[in-house]
Order: C-alpha cells, then structure tokens, then sequence
C-alpha cells in the first residue's frame, strides 16, 4: 500500500484522491496481480468483502469483493465517500443512479446508464454522484478491488416500491475475513 500512501497524502479533497487511486488501481489490475487465494473466496448467499488495508495516517481503506454468478447489490450509495472499484476477474455490470428527489412520500431515483466491466476496468464515484448497483452477469465468480476514502461500514440501500419510487434502510457492512497489511506492499 505504500503507493496509495505515498499518492494519497496531501491530496486536496476527493476528486484529486480518486484520480489517483485510479492511476494505481489502473496499474494493479492490467498487470493481472495474482490475488491470495484467501481474497478469491465467494460467499454463499452473497458476495464477500475482504478487509486488505486500513491506512490510519490517510483514513482510506481497500477491501476485494468477490462476486459469486447471479449476485449482486441492491441500489446503494457510499455513505458520503469517494471510493475507487477496479474488476480484476470476472464480468459485473454496474448501473448508475441520480438522487432526484428525497420527500416524506418516497426517494425518486433515476437510471442512468449501465455499463459492463471486465479485467482492467477501473472506476470512480464521488458523492454526490454514488448511487449505483453492481450485478455479476457472468457464469463465474468476479472479483474486485475498492479503495474507500474511509472505511465504508454501512450505506443507505434503495429499495423499489410498486409506485417507483424507493425507500431506504440503512445497512450495517462486514467483511467475510480481514487480512489487514499482508498483501500489496
């Protein structure tokens, strides 16, 4: 991690952060990295997140979710965050989202668009642009690498109601296992 750590201080706010999260995360993903085998492992009902480095002098953490076929996220933001996602395996499409309207009587969202990623592929959301849902389409598992600008330990999911609009519950975020400090130096 002494790359991000190095990238990452002294940068002037979020935008600046992700650009070059991008650029590394950019780098690690088109060398095809081989992940430990401990960081490949899918969930069972649904996909896992593994813990691969707190950075407390820079807040960030990165974390290597691996999506097992058909699984997915419901729409969801990042709690305010600005987080950097690089497909490393695998195929997901990633749909985005735009907060329109958020009353009493429900949250108005709007699709965006879709795109599909593969190894390689790395993006970025900044709020107030993170509302998005990530779906494996592909027949094997998928794996990605997601550097937050803070650890990201619950988000708002948007769940849809018959009337299209949405509503919201909070989600508490775990992770499958943790291996903190012992890969990417």
């Amino acid at each position: 991690m002494t790359d991000l750590d190095r990238a990452l201080q002294g940068c002037r706010g979020p935008e600046e952060a992700s650009c070059q999260t991008c650029d590394i995360l950019r780098k690690y993903s088109q060398e095809r990295i081989e992940l430990p085998v401990e960081l490949t492992q899918n969930g069972n009902e649904c996909y896992a997140r593994h813990l691969i480095h707190r950075s407390q002098p820079n807040g960030y953490c990165v974390v290597a979710m691996v999506w097992g076929p058909g699984q997915g996220t419901a729409v969801h933001d990042h709690g305010g965050t600005w987080c950097v996602e690089g497909c490393m395996q695998g195929e997901l499409q990633i749909t985005s989202y735009r907060l329109n309207e958020e009353t009493a009587a429900g949250i108005s969202l709007s699709r965006e668009g879709s795109v599909n990623v593969s190894p390689g592929c790395v993006g970025c959301l900044i709020p107030p642009f993170e509302h998005h849902k990530i779906e494996n389409v592909s027949g094997a598992n998928a794996i990605t690498i997601h550097v937050y600008g803070e650890e990201l330990l619950k988000c708002r999911r948007y769940l849809p109601r018959e009337d299209g609009l949405y509503r919201t519950e909070m989600g508490c975020l775990s992770y499958n296992s943790e291996h903190a400090g012992r890969f990417l130096s």
